[in-house]
């Protein structure tokens, strides 16, 4: 998939007008901003996941305990980069945030940020000097018996660099549960009914992962990268006891047994060299293999349904691009390819042997300027979609317009119009054309003559700056023509299957709105997210409509060596097909100390709920409708401590990052 993004830098940048945010100047630019972080939000933070967190970012939530950034999942996903290079877990570990200049804010990415992707920050530090730092943090919260750590160190000498990353992480959770009542529609009209609830659940999880990474740096010149990593994820036990009472009086004991590990091995290259001051070339490629072990039991209190999985996933991404900054506009055009083989072999109830091979192809380009007071970036982009699962392929060529313009009305005030045409695929795990029973009632299938579907998105947004406001209001509308979506039906044996067939249309409406106000400058900030969605599922023989509101607060306080940084939001209502899924209030308090190389922070999770709801589900098809929600005590009223340690000599500045974690293959087509 071709996106379309600015890659100006800040001085070649479509400037429309500077104000001051947050005690932090700002710099307005056509695919987003500029933002210069205040001195106390870096002295107080002690990582990338807290840094980001401070900045109350539009559109994006941070969760510093687990270490995950995401967004509004209707956007895209939230990508990451240190020095315009993504980020991995352990670069956010590491980062050390006194070294960080400015933050590019991009919420209209395009071609050099890759597939699905709706938000970019990109944290631009200085560079390295002769050096080293070291250090190494942990996360312990009783409760939920987590326990994160990781070790890092970096050695520069001159413009090469030699860092080694360790991190891990394990949790043993035993104290989710949920409760379900399901409806099934009989061939007679009648309504079979079962509910289920836990009993008892265990659930643990092992992580490791270890990256070694040599850089040769000459600023202004050249960049290279060179990047060896392993990573295990060992899932020993995943297991759940359920009681079932049917409505014919009948009753018995459901249970299901898990294991899933894998092995991942990776290796990446990136390379950019510049010619004089407006023209830079970028090249990258990414090879990986993964390993999957997975291991299924179900019994279902009179059958049972086992099965395993011995998958291999190789994967190839590479990358070229070409920027020239030339006047009044920029161009920035490149090819991308990737490709994917999986093989996985199916034993037991299931049996089979899948072998995918997925492709993909693109050439982008696009112009970045301004017309007097209007910033333009337009572009379009060409790709080659290619699949092949035994008699079934797929190949097709997409067209990818993209069009942004931004005009300032008078001062701080700007208006934004964003469209934006891209194909959308399904999971891979959704194409195995394989039978799974989830419960004594219901089975899942792939479907290997999946299509991928077209989405267009068209986005207005009004924004204010002043020296101590922003405030924006964007208004979206999605459109998708005959998408893949779920579809369920009842088979010979009255049983009740899930799969995926062609749709008429999803549509979708959204009105958000972001607000952050500085009440004491450097010292106190809140900031406050609202927006209402209207949900159109239209499937080959549904129609669901739904109309939802989501909020969410924080506020940050800095006092001498000490800060707090405290939010709370309603949880995302949304439906999907025929799913419509809520998660529930959720809070916290984090209140951090710094003294020196060393800083602890104590944080409070989801206050005062022991039982904490964590997710309402209701699936809303004619045959098999279903409720279910979701509980944890591990997770509910959860306390922690997060600690930081780092030492350096010589050394003041952080390099450039490159990803490993997020370039590696998750999605190994493993139907579980």
């Amino acid at each position: 998939m071709a996106l379309w993004a600015q890659t100006d830098t800040p001085q070649d940048s479509v400037q429309l007008h500077e104000v001051v945010v947050k005690g932090a100047k700002t710099v307005s630019r056509v695919d987003g901003k500029l933002i210069f972080p205040s001195d106390e939000a870096k002295r107080a933070s002690i990582s990338g996941y807290d840094f980001i967190k401070r900045l109350a970012l539009p559109g994006i939530k941070v969760d510093d305990v687990n270490e995950t950034i995401s967004g509004n999942e209707l956007l895209g996903e939230v990508q990451v980069r240190i020095n315009d290079v993504i980020a991995t877990n352990a670069d956010l570990q590491s980062l050390q945030p006194q070294s960080v200049e400015r933050i590019e804010y991009i919420d209209r990415p395009g071609a050099k940020y890759g597939e699905g992707i709706g938000i970019v920050v990109n944290i631009i530090v200085r560079q390295p000097a002769t050096g080293y730092v070291a250090g190494a943090g942990g996360t312990w919260m009783p409760r939920a018996d987590l326990a994160k750590w990781n070790i890092y160190t970096k050695h520069n000498f001159g413009k090469n660099e030699l860092s080694l990353n360790y991190s891990g992480s394990y949790r043993h959770l035993n104290g989710s549960s949920s409760c379900e009542t399901a409806d099934y529609l009989m061939p007679d009209n009648s309504f079979y009914s079962v509910e289920r609830n836990s009993i008892g659940s265990i659930y643990r999880n092992k992580v490791h992962d270890i990256q070694l990474r040599y850089s040769n740096v000459d600023v202004g010149k050249h960049t290279f990268l060179a990047t060896v990593g392993l990573s295990s994820d060992d899932t020993p036990r995943n297991y759940s006891l359920k009681s079932v009472a049917a409505s014919d009086g009948t009753g018995w004991n459901q249970s299901s047994d898990n294991t899933d590990k894998s092995i991942a091995p990776i290796l990446d290259l990136y390379w950019t060299m510049n010619f004089g001051k407006t023209q830079m070339v970028r090249a990258n490629a990414t090879g990986s293999f993964v390993h999957t072990d997975y291991r299924s039991w179900l019994d279902t209190g009179g059958d049972a349904f086992a099965y395993s999985v011995a998958g291999k996933t190789w994967a190839l991404k590479s990358e070229t691009m070409y920027e020239n900054r030339m006047k009044p506009f920029t161009l920035v055009a490149g090819m991308r390819y990737n490709q994917k083989y999986i093989n996985n072999m199916y034993s037991g109830d299931a049996v089979a042997y899948t072998q995918m091979r997925v492709s993909d192809l693109q050439g982008f380009a696009h112009l970045n300027g301004r017309m007097g007071r209007l910033s333009y970036l337009f572009g379009t982009g060409v790709s080659r979609q290619y699949y092949r699962q035994g008699v079934s392929r797929y190949d097709r060529i997409w067209l990818h317009p993209r069009l942004t313009l931004s005009m300032p009305l008078m001062s701080g005030l700007k208006l934004n119009y964003d469209l934006n045409s891209v194909p959308k695929a399904s999971a891979l795990q959704n194409m195995t054309n394989i039978q799974i029973m989830t419960n004594d009632m219901e089975y899942s299938e792939g479907n290997s003559s999946m299509k991928m579907e077209r989405r267009d998105d068209h986005a207005l947004t009004l924004s204010y700056e002043s020296p101590r406001l922003y405030t924006q209001l964007m208004t979206m509308y999605r459109h998708c023509a005959n998408p893949m979506m779920q579809h369920t039906y009842r088979n010979d044996d009255n049983k009740f299957v899930t799969s995926f067939r062609e749709g008429k249309r999803i549509n979708m409406l959204m009105v958000q709105s972001y607000t952050s106000y500085d009440i004491l400058p450097k010292h106190l900030t809140a900031s406050a997210t609202a927006e209402v969605l209207n949900i159109e599922n239209a499937g080959a023989d549904y129609n669901h409509k739904i109309t939802t509101f989501n909020w969410s607060l924080s506020l940050s306080a800095y006092v001498g060596r000490w800060s707090i940084v405290a939010g709370a939001d309603n949880g995302f209502h949304f439906m999907e097909n025929e799913y419509e899924s809520k998660n529930i209030f959720s809070d916290f308090v984090n209140v951090s100390y710094r003294r020196s190389n060393f800083n602890v922070v104590l944080f409070w999770q989801n206050i005062f709920q022991s039982r904490l709801k964590t997710e309402s589900v209701e699936n809303h098809n004619l045959y098999a409708h279903k409720n279910i929600s979701r509980r944890s005590t591990d997770l509910g009223n959860a306390v922690g401590i997060k600690l930081s340690w780092t030492i350096s000599k010589g050394r003041h500045f952080t390099s450039p990052e490159r990803d490993t974690n997020s370039l590696k293959e998750r999605d190994t087509g493993v139907a579980k």
